[in-house]
C-alpha cells in the first residue's frame, strides 16, 4: 500500500475551493479531509495524525484565526497555511505571528499549492526531527549522569546514538596508551562477528577522525579505501559510516561512529549534532574513568589495610 505524503485538513466555506484543493492534493498522494465550519474542523482534528491545516481567513461563525488558535491548542505541532486575498494580506501576516507557517493568495495555481505544501511538509519534518533529537539527547544525558560505572556509561551512549540518529548501529572506540590502536569498548545494532573483525589501526582506520580530530563521512563502506575492513562491512550490511572524534581537553581519546544499512548523506545539522554529542560523551567517559580510578585506589588501599591487620593479628 502506497504511503500517504501527509494528512491535511482543509477548511473553507466555499465548496468549489474544497473540491479543487482536495483533488490537487490527493493527486499528489496526500490524505485530505475537508470541512466548511471551524467547529467541524475541531472535531475532525481530534482524529489525530494531521500534518497541515489549510484554512481560509474569512469564515462564517468561527473565522480562520479563531479556528487556528483553537486547533493549535489541541495540536501545537500542526502546521497552518492560510488562504487569503489581496485585501486580507495584513490578516495573514497576523496569522503567521500567531502560529501560521505560511499563506497563499487566492486564486492560486495547482503548482503554487503543491509547491507550498511540499515546502511546509519538508520544514515540518526537519523541525520535528530536530526536536526529537534534542529531547532524546536530553533523556540520554540524564541517564548517563545517573551512573559513573564506565561500562554502563558506554552502553547507554551507543544505544542512545542509534535511537537519536535512527541508524543501523553504533560503536565507541578508545585509543590505547600508545595511540596506535583503537579498541571497540561498546557497540549496539551490529553483530559480534563484525565488531571482532580485527584490530583497528589508528593510522589507517578513518585516520582523519581518529588522529586529527575531524569528522569523516563514508558514503560507501565496502569500496572506500579509508575503511580498514570493507569486505566485512559488505557482509554486515553496512552502507555508510559517519565517524566523529572523542576529545577531552584538546586531546583525542577515541571515536564515536554510526553505521547505516542504506547509503545516507547526513545533513550538516545531523553531523553538527553528533559532534556536539561526542563532546558530551567524552566528558562522561572521563568522569567515569576518574571515578573508577579513585575507586580502584580506594579498594587497593582497603585491601592493603586488611592485609596489614591480618598479618598483625588485629583483624
Amino acid at each position: 500500500m502506497e504511503k500517504k505524503k501527509g494528512k491535511i485538513l482543509v477548511m473553507d466555506d466555499e465548496k468549489i475551493v474544497l473540491d479543487s484543493v482536495s483533488r490537487i492534493l490527493e493527486d499528489e498522494g496526500c490524505l485530505v479531509k475537508t470541512c466548511r465550519k471551524g467547529q467541524d474542523a475541531l472535531e475532525i482534528l481530534k482524529e489525530g495524525g494531521f500534518d497541515i491545516l489549510i484554512t481560509d481567513l474569512k469564515m462564517p461563525g468561527m473565522d480562520g484565526l479563531q479556528a487556528m488558535e483553537a486547533m493549535l491548542e489541541i495540536d501545537p505541532d500542526l502546521s497552518v497555511i492560510m488562504f487569503t486575498a489581496y485585501s486580507t494580506v495584513d490578516s495573514a501576516v497576523k496569522a503567521m505571528k500567531l502560529g501560521a507557517v505560511d499563506y497563499i493568495r487566492k486564486p492560486f495555481t495547482p503548482d503554487q499549492l503543491t509547491g507550498l505544501v511540499q515546502k511546509v511538509m519538508s520544514d515540518r519534518k526537519t523541525r520535528l526531527e530536530k526536536r526529537y533529537r534534542e529531547d532524546t539527547f536530553a533523556e540520554i544525558k540524564s541517564a548517563i549522569s545517573s551512573t559513573l560505572i564506565l561500562k554502563e556509561v558506554l552502553e547507554l551512549i551507543v544505544q542512545g546514538v542509534v535511537k537519536v540518529m535512527k541508524v543501523k548501529g553504533s560503536t565507541l572506540s578508545l585509543l590505547d596508551k600508545n595511540r596506535e590502536k583503537l579498541r571497540i569498548f561498546a557497540y549496539h545494532g551490529l553483530s559480534r562477528n563484525y565488531v571482532d573483525k580485527g584490530p583497528l589501526d589508528a593510522s589507517k582506520s578513518l585516520s582523519d577522525t581518529t588522529l586529527s580530530g575531524k569528522q569523516v563521512w563514508i558514503e560507501n563502506a565496502s569500496q572506500d579505501t579509508r575503511v580498514q575492513y570493507p569486505a566485512e562491512a559488505m557482509r554486515e550490511g553496512v552502507a555508510s559510516i559517519l565517524s566523529v572524534p572523542l576529545i577531552v581537553r584538546n586531546k583525542v581519546i577515541g571515536a564515536l561512529r554510526v553505521y547505516t544499512s542504506e547509503p545516507r548523506k547526513f545533513s550538516e545539522e545531523e553531523a553538527t549534532f553528533l559532534f556536539g554529542f561526542a563532546e558530551q560523551v567524552a566528558l562522561a567517559i572521563e568522569n567515569a574513568r576518574s571515578y573508577e580510578d579513585v575507586k580502584d585506589e580506594y579498594e587497593a588501599l582497603r585491601d592493603d589495610l586488611w592485609d596489614y591487620f591480618d598479618k598483625d593479628g588485629l583483624a
